[in-house]
This record gives structure tokens, sequence and C-alpha cells, in this order.
């Protein structure tokens, strides 16, 4: 907001002096002094972690001021927010034998992992711009959090931890592809795993995690990337239907009912990764994808957009509503979600929630299902 503010002129006689608000400029230098000063900083544990929170606010409220700025700030707080959930389960080692806790804190410790998973996947997904050195730091953290989730998996639960192992040996592949690709260095950990994997006669899971349990404990965390200015964060704005109306829309239960659903979508990497998520009070989901033809350029002028820079997109579509009878009217949220195509995170179900990023909040409409009227 301050650079939507005028500069006030007055007379030079007045000998008054008005300060100018932060222009853009001064906002992204402020920006670059948090991350600066982070990454320079070497102090205790509780010390960090108090200035990576107070960080963080900082820059949550900086992406609500000034917009021109929002995407790096964004970027950025998650980022921070991403070393502090990995601060806290590093914070008493209990990640390195998992089986030894209670069933309380092992649940505990899988949801931070399942976080950390997923803000990789948000910092990797949802925003545009990125250089080539930012990428692969998300993914470079990512190679962390894999880690801490194969470990989990090999020494405190009972599923198969093969497919996990897989998935984590393939990133790794992939990484070493992407740093000589861009020429880049890898960070202590990335490099001590590629060293040590590649002396590793047999990657099978359990040889895996002892291998990675003290690489991770000696591996301090990459430094925060320098911010980007050119880095949006993608996002969308659900026109209609609007949350305002209390009008209660009714339909025959069993058959369907299309609702026109107008939206306007800013910064996509990846079009074809859309996907309209429909969610009925009986935590039925339904995941759609909205037909290409339905998408139209939002702005006259963006023939120029790419999957670096990002497209901004006007969705015009139906969305179709069934259910059996409710007792009353009840509240369906429709949201707009981009689908993951490496669901990190539980299963890889294509309808699994922890497979999307949702672009925003769901929007609910009332809706009805009428009885089916028999005989006249």
């Amino acid at each position: 907001m301050p650079n939507f503010v005028p500069e006030l002129r007055l007379s030079e006689g007045t000998g008054n002096t008005i300060i100018k608000p932060a222009s853009v400029p001064e906002s992204f230098d402020f920006l670059k002094t948090i991350v600066n000063s982070l990454n320079a900083s070497e102090v205790s544990y509780r010390v960090q972690t108090n200035l990576l929170q107070m960080a963080k606010e900082h820059l949550n409220r900086l992406s609500e001021m000034d917009s021109s700025i929002a995407g790096i700030a964004q970027f950025t707080s998650l980022y921070i927010g991403a070393q502090l959930l990995y601060a806290q389960i590093f914070e008493k080692g209990l990640w390195k034998n998992p089986s030894t806790l209670a069933t309380q804190q092992a649940n505990i410790l899988k949801t931070n992992i399942d976080q950390l998973l997923e803000n990789c996947l948000k910092m990797q997904y949802l925003f545009v711009g990125l250089a080539a050195n930012e990428q692969c730091s998300i993914k470079q953290f990512r190679l962390r959090a894999l880690a801490l989730n194969l470990i989990f998996i090999v020494k405190a639960s009972n599923s198969s931890a093969l497919a996990p192992c897989h998935h984590f040996l393939g990133a790794v592949e992939e990484m070493q592809r992407e740093l000589v690709m861009h020429g880049l260095e890898p960070d202590s950990f990335a490099s001590s795993v590629f060293k040590e994997l590649s002396v590793l006669e047999e990657p099978k899971p359990g040889a895996v995690a002892r291998l990675l349990i003290p690489i991770l404990s000696e591996s301090k965390l990459a430094k925060i990337p320098v911010p980007n200015s050119q880095v949006r964060m993608s996002s969308a704005v659900i026109i209609e239907p609007s949350n305002q109306t209390d009008s209660t829309l009714k339909f025959t239960a069993g058959l369907t009912m299309a609702v026109p659903l107008e939206a306007e979508l800013f910064n996509l990497s990846d079009p074809s990764r859309l996907r309209l998520i429909i969610k009925y009070p009986d935590q039925r989901t339904h995941v759609v994808l909205p037909r290409p033809a339905h998408l139209k350029p939002l702005f006259f002028d963006n023939d120029k957009q790419d999957s670096h820079s990002g497209h901004n997109l006007r969705l015009l579509t139906t969305v179709l509503i069934s259910h059996q009878v409710w007792s009353e009217a009840c509240n369906v949220d429709i949201s707009i979600a981009l689908s993951v195509p490496e669901a990190d995170i539980a299963k890889k179900k294509f309808n699994d929630s922890s497979s999307i990023l949702h672009l925003c909040k769901p929007q609910k409409i009332s809706v009805a299902p009428k009885p089916i009227k028999r005989g006249i």
C-alpha cells in the first residue's frame, strides 16, 4: 500500500519536511536486509528461533503492505517457516529413533514431517519467477524432508519403506542432474548424500536410513536464498458464486445441478495442473479437471507470458453438484487448487487432499437437495 500513497508537495517556504512513504525499492531493501541479517547471524538455537519467528511475522506484514514484493516476501516467509519446522523436529533429537516414542509424540513428529514436505511443495509449485539457484535450494531442502520421512517410516512404521526409499533416491538423482546443469554447488547435506550413496553397494531402505542419520545430524541448514524481485505467488479469486448471497440452491436429490463459476487466476506456472475442488458436508470430496477451452487470457497483452513469468487467466465454467437428500440446507465448499505431481505426503491418490495445493479459500454455497416427488 505505501506505493499507492501520493507524495505530498509543500511550498519551499513552509519549512516543513514530509517523510515519503516507503517506496518499492525501499521495501525490497528492507526485505534483503532481513535475509542478510539472518544469514549472517551466528547465535544460539533459542535466539535464532526467535529471530526467525520475528522475521516471518515482519515478512507477512510486508506482503500485505506492498503488493509489488508480496510474492518474494511470502516465499521467504514460507522458507523461514520451513526452517523453523525443521529446527523444531531436530530440537530434542527424537527423530533419530522414533520407535521409542509414545504414540502421541510419534504422531506429532510425523505431522511435523508431513507439514515440512507440504511447505517444500508449496515453495516449489506455488511460485513463479524463481531463479535456478532458488529452485535448487528448495529441492535440496526437500531432500532433507524426504530423508526425515524415510527414517521415520523405517524406524517407526509397519508400512513398507521401498516406495519412499525409491522416491528419495530418484530425487537425489534429479538433484544431481540439476546442479550439474546449472553449474551450482550442493549444500553440505546434499554433498554428503551424493558421496555416501555412490559407495553404497545395495541401497535398501534400512541401509539408506542408517546412512542418512549421521549426515542429517552433522549438516547445517543452507542459507536463505537472496530475494529475487521477479518472484510471484500463484493465487486465485473466485468471483462467482459469491459468499454474499443468502439464497439456497435447490435441486432434485440424485440429479445434478450446474453452478456457474467465474474465477481469476494469477501467476500460474502450468495451467494444466489446475483443479476444482468440491467438498460436501459429509466430507466427500470431488476433484474436477476444468476444460482447457474454459480458460481465457485475463489480459489482452499477456502474449509474452510463460511458465517462468506465470499465466494470468480467467476461468468461466460450470460446477456440477449432486447429492442425496439432506434434512436441511448445508454448505458445499468450492475451491481452486493445483494438482501436485509428486505426492510426497501420504498416499498417491488423485482425490487425496494431501496431493493438492489450494490457491484460495473455499467459497461456500448453500444447497438443499429436494426429495423426489412420487406420483401426483
